[in-house]
């Protein structure tokens, strides 16, 4: 029973690589539960409400409230996104609150191009870049934005202000792409579920009931991959983590249990 286990383990590996694939574009907002974005923390401001423009593909544009973050001049994101057989396209929500400037866009190492603001920019129109198929299949999208020149910012706003930040889309633009998942997502899938099983375990349910218990936490994890790509690769991130702390609570209550036998006696004979 335990290789049945062990053979549902392995074969979720393949089931999540199929679920990845099915989200070849992906959205990844900043500001609220980003920090698994953000390749070092200090290059950003604490996430702020923030309001601006959309503009919808009619045409209307709808002001609305969000929460985002401020960069510092230099700031960079780490994205859990590796398409191999196709360029893709970047999209950066961002603006300079009018204030002229000129932003750097590099990924994995390499300068991509460069965006200027102006005083008549669009407010929050942002940045728009095809990274080219080879430095895109360099591994997980790594995002650097440098912005240089422009006017000091005024005094309600850091001095040492980039942009402003709101989310960052990713588009693949050949229908051949493969994504890969990263080491970081197969890491926390497998020790979820791995956790899921220890859990069940503790819990003495019978052999076929933690099969099959195992088999339904990896099919919600990969159901929830294919509707909240996103959503789930961040909570995979620490979510392994709960599963043993609940472990943990249990046996500290039977322990609790066990150091208060007078208690215990006191139960018994109310039930009595």
């Amino acid at each position: 029973m335990e290789l049945l286990a062990a053979a549902v383990l392995v074969l979720s590996g393949p089931a999540f690589f199929l679920a990845v694939q099915a989200n070849p574009s992906q959205h990844f907002g900043i500001g609220r539960w980003d920090r698994a974005w953000l390749a070092d923390e200090e290059d950003f401001y604490p996430p702020s409400r923030m309001e601006g423009p959309f503009r919808h593909p009619d045409g209307t544009v709808e002001v609305k409230d969000f929460v985002g973050r401020l960069t510092k001049k230099r700031a960079s994101l780490q994205l859990p996104y590796h398409a191999l057989g196709s360029p893709v396209e970047i999209r950066v929500r961002c603006h300079r609150f009018g204030l002229e400037g000129t932003v750097f866009l590099a990924v994995n190492g390499e300068p991509v191009d460069d965006f200027v603001f102006a005083k008549t920019s669009y407010p929050w129109g942002g940045i728009k870049a095809v990274i080219p198929q080879a430095i895109a299949e360099r591994g997980p999208l790594s995002i650097d934005l440098v912005t240089e020149g422009g006017k000091a910012p005024p005094s309600h706003l850091p001095s040492d202000l980039g942009v402003g930040l709101d989310f960052v889309e990713v588009t693949p633009l050949s229908e051949g792409v493969l994504l890969l998942p990263t080491p970081r997502q197969w890491i926390g899938w497998f020790l979820f579920l791995l956790s899921g099983y220890l859990f069940f375990r503790f819990l003495k349910l019978g052999p076929w009931a933690r099969v099959g218990a195992v088999l339904a936490l990896a099919v919600c994890l990969t159901a929830g991959t294919l509707v909240f790509p996103t959503i789930l690769s961040r909570a995979l991130t620490l979510a392994w983590l709960v599963l043993p702390a609940c472990m943990l609570l249990l046996w500290m209550a039977e322990l609790a249990d066990e150091w208060f036998p007078i208690r215990r006696e006191i139960q018994e004979q109310e039930h009595e």
